[in-house]
């Protein structure tokens, strides 16, 4: 809004600098001629330059105000221009005579015919301007302009045409010309009266400028008329001033219409103004009384005598015409308020038969009117509540929302205010609606609130079941996670010294593989069950929630010292020694519990059930069937895991991981036959992890496919290099672990094949090495393994003997390798079994004919026992610990130089 009123306020001043310089040219040319500064040639010159020079601007002007317009308005507006630029043109012939030629103006000359043609146009520009629409308005203007036009003939007859018409003239066409002045400047008058009639807004004041300038020429012409019939018009007349002032104004109403530049002189029918309607009569008035004036104190004229005949018909045709447009309006207007009638009856039946009941209120609230729904919704008739206060029905905890509400409709009235409350029923009971206050109060045809009262009760109760519905499990009934964290949050804050809480979680052991035996149905009635027994176990008060699948949160709002928790969860483990009756059969649950608190005044709903978790997670972890109460440590642990997990994820894209190669000796000379491939995490903070600190989350990630064949495909790398470099008889081999989930990967020999193919390694220098756990469990894992030996790939058993039933792999897989357990190795010296189950191990791989490696030789005599019992390989710490890629390298390169690949513990042995 402020850019509009700068541009306002810019205008107006503007406008009001124009106006001063043309009051005061208006002033100095009248001073001119009247005082005749310098002399009579002087001010002849300035009467005839200003003259011209008023008219010029007033085109100009005329101009810009038509380019700032558009349609109706641009052309009359340049047909106002042309007018006085024609003008202009006449007076600059009238200034040639004079000043130039130095002669008395001829009559008629060219300044005439620039004069009058001024007429036709400035008639045509008027005209333009917007008119009304309907026939009978513009009937009724043309007549009354007739009427106008009439009585101003008959007022310049009687007063000055009718002088210059007796007063006769050198010739007949000098006579017309004399006549044309007056006759044109009566038709420019009555056209000037209509426009201004029929215009309105803010195009009233640059039209009213312009009809007062148009009035202004008139009526020096008409004085100038009437001085030159009676021979005493001078070169130099005061009245010469009306000319300049009529184009001054003229050349103000255009600069006033440029400056708005708005299209308000629109047409419309809109009823006249009273003085429009008056008008003619003034006019009809004025010339009667001088026709009868004329009449009486003189011989009679009969101009006079018809142009008054003549004015009265049309006095009379016009009073017909105002009759029948008033018949027509009032025919209109009966229409018209039957069809309000119509439509105020049929709103009304709305108001009475809608959904709503309608009350309309003053201010204060106090009932004015109800519509007589309110029987059907409350069983009050319409008037029981007029004239009482509506707030008196309204439930007591609610009428201070309502006069919230009230006060604020009344001060935004624009907008509805909506307000939910309860409204008393006449038989005392409350129903739930939605008061809706509208503020009509500034409307003269209603003047009041108007509330509209909708019952809502459905609603209320669908938003309340909703609401319960997302609070609570469809299962048990019991609240949900959300619900309960809340209500661990609306505790803590409730939580004094020496009352504290406690948040316990439950987990039903093993809750699966009673929904895979008996269903999801009968799982979701054993969780309903354990839901309701627990609720029976707990305090009032205390909170019973199903936060998980099968797991259930516990919370103590009452905790006076920190080993209640602790007996709240033993006496639930001995309510859960009763089994519960589940389709006909006895079931007894076991459950794991996580303790936490009592709670900190730092503590907040998350963290409690954070803690409650992880220790579940540790009770389950330790055998299940037991509660744990959390401890800091058990958060690090978890917090622990996690990272590792997350660096888990990127370790092998970001090459993290390495392998460790331990050779494997043939026991009679000291030769190397091959390696065994350990992997290991080189972890940028944690250093070198060994596979126990990481393979178990990386099967529980799904990370070990992965890792098994990078370690294949590297490990064949690695091996295929060592065979060139340091050719041996046989080659050397490489052994690759192979863990159970590894062995149930479907593309486990597609990964093995590939991992061959790509380092130009042989299958048949490559072993994979099977633990006890791994072996036999899987139905295509036995398939998949004579697959890869029908290949040339060498098996082996790893730890053997360590574990149950060894001779049933011996005879049901394709065994080449039997890896005698590191166990027996250590215990040889001190354990006769245990060397007598080492010799039976080593002479049944050579009956069976295949080779036995003994695992972890860690001293000389394990070295020299195993030598005794014809053991064809070995290795261990005493040959060589496990070394990575460069330190092998190294090794085998001593190994060469001193011939053969015989390792430094044989050489010093041999040296011994």
């Amino acid at each position: 809004m402020a850019p509009y009123f700068r541009k306002f306020r810019h205008q107006n001043r503007d406008f009001a600098i124009a106006a001063a310089l043309a009051a005061l040219l208006t002033a100095g040319f009248g001073a001119w001629m009247a005082l005749r500064v310098a002399g009579v040639d002087v001010s002849q010159a300035v009467d005839d330059v200003g003259e011209g020079v008023a008219a010029l601007l007033a085109a100009a002007a005329c101009a810009v105000a038509a380019w700032r317009h558009r349609g109706r308005m641009r052309l009359a507006w340049a047909l106002l221009g042309a007018s006085a630029l024609v003008w202009t043109a006449g007076e600059a012939a009238w200034s040639y005579f004079e000043l130039i030629l130095k002669q008395e103006v001829p009559f008629p000359s060219a300044a005439d015919a620039g004069f009058l043609a001024a007429v036709p146009f400035a008639v045509a520009g008027v005209a333009f301007f917007p008119g009304r629409h309907r026939a009978a308005s513009r009937l009724a203007s043309l007549l009354d302009g007739a009427i106008i036009a009439g009585a101003l003939l008959l007022i310049s007859w009687a007063t000055v045409l009718g002088t210059v018409y007796l007063a006769g003239s050198d010739s007949t066409l000098s006579m017309l010309l004399g006549l044309a002045y007056p006759i044109s400047d009566i038709v420019i008058a009555v056209m000037a009266l209509m426009l201004l009639g029929r215009t309105a807004g803010v195009a009233r004041l640059p039209l009213l400028l312009v009809v007062t300038g148009l009035f202004a020429s008139l009526l020096t012409d008409s004085a100038s008329a009437y001085l030159t019939a009676g021979k005493s018009y001078e070169k130099l007349q005061l009245i010469d001033t009306g000319w300049v002032a009529g184009y001054l104004l003229v050349a103000l109403g255009a600069i006033r219409a440029a400056l708005s530049a708005a299209p308000a002189a629109q047409a419309d029918d809109r009823p006249f103004g009273r003085w429009t309607l008056v008008l003619p009569y003034v006019a009809v008035t004025i010339a009667a009384v001088l026709a009868v004036l004329k009449n009486v104190g003189g011989a009679p004229d009969p101009f006079l005598l018809w142009d008054l005949i003549i004015v009265v018909g049309l006095v009379v045709i016009r009073q017909l015409i105002v009759i029948w447009d008033n018949y027509a309006l009032n025919q209109k207007l009966e229409s018209q308020s039957a069809a309000l009638r119509d439509s105020e009856a049929h709103f009304r039946s709305l108001v009475q038969n809608s959904g709503d009941v309608v009350v309309l209120a003053d201010a204060q609230g106090v009932v004015r009117f109800v519509s007589t729904s309110i029987d059907r919704f409350f069983a009050y008739t319409a008037t029981e509540l007029e004239g009482q206060a509506f707030s008196e029905f309204l439930h007591p905890s609610d009428r201070a929302a309502f006069a919230a509400g009230l006060k604020k409709a009344l001060t935004a009235s624009a907008m509805p205010v909506g307000v939910d409350c309860r409204f008393r029923h006449k038989l005392g009971s409350w129903t739930h609606c939605e008061v809706t206050i509208t503020n009509l109060l500034h409307r003269s045809s209603s003047q009041a609130l108007v509330l509209n009262i909708r019952d809502v009760t459905d609603r209320k109760e669908m938003e309340e079941r909703l609401a319960y519905l997302g609070a609570h499990d469809p299962v048990t009934n019991l609240p949900n996670r959300i619900a309960f964290r809340n209500q661990v949050d609306e505790a803590l804050e409730r939580s004094a010294p020496g009352r504290a809480i406690a948040v316990l979680a439950l987990d039903i052991d093993d809750f699966k593989l009673l929904n895979d035996a008996l269903g999801h149905r009968t799982g979701d009635d054993v969780l309903g069950m354990v839901g309701g027994r627990l609720g029976k176990i707990v305090s009032a008060g205390d909170v019973v929630a199903r936060i998980g699948a099968d797991e259930f949160g516990i919370l103590m709002k009452t905790v006076l010292n920190d080993n209640q928790p602790v007996r709240l969860a033993e006496r639930i483990f001995q309510h859960f020694r009763t089994p519960f009756k589940v389709e006909e059969r006895e079931m007894v649950m076991r459950l794991s519990i996580g303790i936490t608190g009592p709670a900190a005044l730092e503590d907040t709903a998350e963290n409690l059930m954070r803690n409650a978790d992880i220790a579940l997670n540790a009770a389950k972890a330790r055998g299940k069937g037991r509660y744990e109460r959390y401890e800091p440590t058990q958060h690090a642990a978890i917090s622990d895991r996690m990272d590792l997990e997350s660096d888990l994820a990127h370790a092998l894209e970001r090459r993290q991981f390495v392998l460790h190669y331990q050779p494997a000796v043939r026991l009679r000379d000291g030769t190397i036959i091959g390696f065994e491939a350990f992997l290991r995490w080189n972890h940028p903070r944690r250093g070198l992890l060994a596979p126990g600190d990481f393979l178990e989350l990386a099967e529980e990630t799904g990370m070990v496919s992965a890792l098994q064949r990078w370690v294949l495909g590297q490990a064949c790398a690695d091996g295929r290099r060592w065979q060139l470099k340091f050719p041996a008889e046989p080659a050397l081999q490489v052994s690759v672990n192979v863990s159970q989930r590894g062995l149930t990967e479907a593309d486990l020999v597609a990964d093995v094949t590939q991992a061959c193919t790509a380092a130009a390694f042989s299958p048949a220098q490559l072993v994979l090495e099977l633990t006890q756990g791994a072996t036999l469990e899987g139905k295509a894992i036995v398939p998949r393994l004579l697959e890869l030996h029908e290949r040339g790939v060498s098996v082996a058993l790893d730890d053997f003997g360590a574990h149950a039933a060894p001779l049933s792999a011996l005879r049901d897989l394709p065994v080449d390798i039997v890896k005698l357990d590191h166990s027996f190795v250590a215990r040889m010296a001190t354990s006769p079994t245990d060397a007598t189950v080492a010799r039976a191990v080593i002479d049944l791989g050579n009956a069976l004919g295949m080779m036995t490696i003994a695992d972890g030789i860690e001293r000389a005599d394990q070295l020299a026992a195993l030598r005794e019992m014809n053991c064809p390989a070995g290795q261990g710490y005493y040959l060589s610990r496990p070394l990575p890629a460069a330190g092998v390298d190294r090794l085998l390169a001593e190994c060469a130089r001193d011939g053969g690949l015989v390792v430094p513990a044989f050489r010093l042995d041999r040296a011994g």
